[in-house]
């Protein structure tokens, strides 16, 4: 696999435990069956054959991957996989510290927790669920577990929580978190609203350096996604993740496979490979070489090319 294909993102379910506007969860009909999820069998034979062609960093998502009932099993499988630099998962937090105080030693290294305000109404209006207390106990928990690599993801919606910046700067310095911001890019029937209400990220940048100056260059993740940082006066380090304004795809080395086995080259792109299928007729060759295929030919997918309509909560942000 050519090595910028170096990062899966990979869905262990369609279902949240929040009804985020942006994402869709809770207005969807039709939800997999547990029949349809790939099994941790098939995702660790998969997962194996992934980091064999390059894949370095495996991230969890879903959904909401901590409603995965086998989410432990797999975690510890994928991270023995020899070759694999990196295991880490993106969740809403929710269900965090009660999974960590289980399982302190799951194998999963870093932790992208998904928190778009730190008032408790607002949040509860954005996602249906008065549950700020639990994200929060959440990022406590990670911390006692000795887990130094967690970041919130904070999607910046205008008229929402754009006054919230410093705010969440403030915190992330606090309790030693990286906070990246991110511009609404809206799916489905909402991508018409994106000009009213993403906010840019160099207005992020301006409002952060006004109230805790100048933002220093900090390296970025190779094995990781398109986020540009910064680092504070004081060693703190923000993110940005500019959906908008910067177009990222030509250094995109992210591959997606959704909870029921279909491997997509782009988040927007309709074409796909029936991995799962693939799999259970036993022609792993054919999975092997349509991955290949995939990598090889990723440059042609892009967001200015593919217009496929989707909800995030179907294939894990």
């Amino acid at each position: 696999m050519k090595q910028m294909c170096s990062y899966l993102r990979l869905s262990l379910t369609d279902r949240c435990s929040f009804n985020c506007f942006y994402c869709g969860a809770g207005r969807r009909k039709d939800f997999l069956a547990p029949e349809d999820y790939l099994s941790p069998d098939e995702l660790a034979r998969l997962a194996s054959l992934f980091v064999d062609e390059g894949i370095r960093h495996i991230r969890l998502t879903g959904g909401e991957p901590l409603l995965r009932p086998e989410v432990t099993e797999i975690a510890g499988r994928l991270s023995a996989i020899k070759g694999l630099n990196l295991l880490s998962m993106t969740t809403n937090g929710f269900l965090l510290a009660d999974f960590l105080a289980r399982h302190p030693k799951s194998g999963i290294r870093r932790f992208n927790i998904s928190l778009d305000t730190l008032d408790r109404n607002r949040f509860r209006s954005c996602t249906g669920v008065d549950g700020l207390d639990r994200v929060l106990a959440g990022i406590e928990a990670a911390a006692s577990c000795g887990i130094t690599d967690v970041r919130l993801n904070v999607l910046l919606i205008r008229g929402f929580n754009e006054d919230e910046i410093e705010k969440f700067v403030s915190f992330g310095r606090k309790k030693n978190l990286t906070v990246r911001f991110i511009e609404y890019f809206p799916t489905q029937e909402r991508r018409q609203a994106y000009t009213s209400l993403y906010v840019a990220s160099e207005d992020v940048r301006d409002v952060i350096e006004r109230s805790f100056g100048p933002l220093a260059p900090s390296a970025c993740d190779k094995t990781s996604g398109p986020a540009q940082y910064g680092r504070l006066q004081d060693g703190g380090r923000v993110g940005f993740i500019s959906s908008v304004t910067r177009f990222f795809c030509h250094e995109c080395n992210r591959l997606r496979l959704t909870a029921d086995g279909k491997l997509f080259p782009c988040l927007h792109a309709e074409h796909f490979l029936d991995v799962k299928t693939l799999l259970r007729q036993g022609a792993i060759d054919d999975v092997k070489t349509g991955v290949l295929r995939m990598a090889e030919g990723k440059s042609r997918y892009n967001k200015t090319v593919c217009s496929r309509f989707f909800e995030m909560s179907s294939i894990g942000g």
